[in-house]
């Protein structure tokens, strides 16, 4: 298999690192889409932004009844449901492991990312 070194700034890595995370919790049945919706109403007034957020999440759980109609309201497949979930959920965690790593984090990200998907994981080096 090939394998590719991609140089990121900060700002690109975690820009990875948010919509891998919106991806592997959509597909996992945690549909919110928090870090896009985010960005998107980013500007509008906070009660716009808290209106949209609003209408945004009632989307979602519609969306949710048709694309997973097997899981309740609250119901996930959790970080490592099928090999696409767990596989960006790998890669996210990964990076955001390495900025807890980089800031002396002291949360949930400081600690690697649980085994996961099929891919295997990341290595990330800083290059400064």
């Amino acid at each position: 298999m090939k394998k590719y070194r991609i140089e990121l700034s900060e700002e690109q890595m975690r820009l990875i690192a948010n919509c891998l995370e919106d991806v592997s919790r959509f597909a996992s049945g945690q549909m919110e889409m928090r870090c896009t919706i985010e960005e998107m109403v980013k500007g509008l007034t906070f009660e716009e932004q808290i209106k949209r957020r609003n209408l945004a999440e009632e989307c979602s759980k519609k969306l949710k009844r048709i694309l997973l109609p097997e899981l309740s309201d609250n119901g996930s497949y959790g970080y490592n449901g099928t090999d696409f979930i767990g596989n960006a959920y790998q890669i996210y965690r990964t990076i955001l492991h390495q900025f807890a790593v980089d800031y002396d984090w002291n949360n949930v990200y400081s600690y690697s990312a649980l085994p996961s998907g099929n891919m295997g994981t990341i290595k990330i080096e800083t290059i400064t």
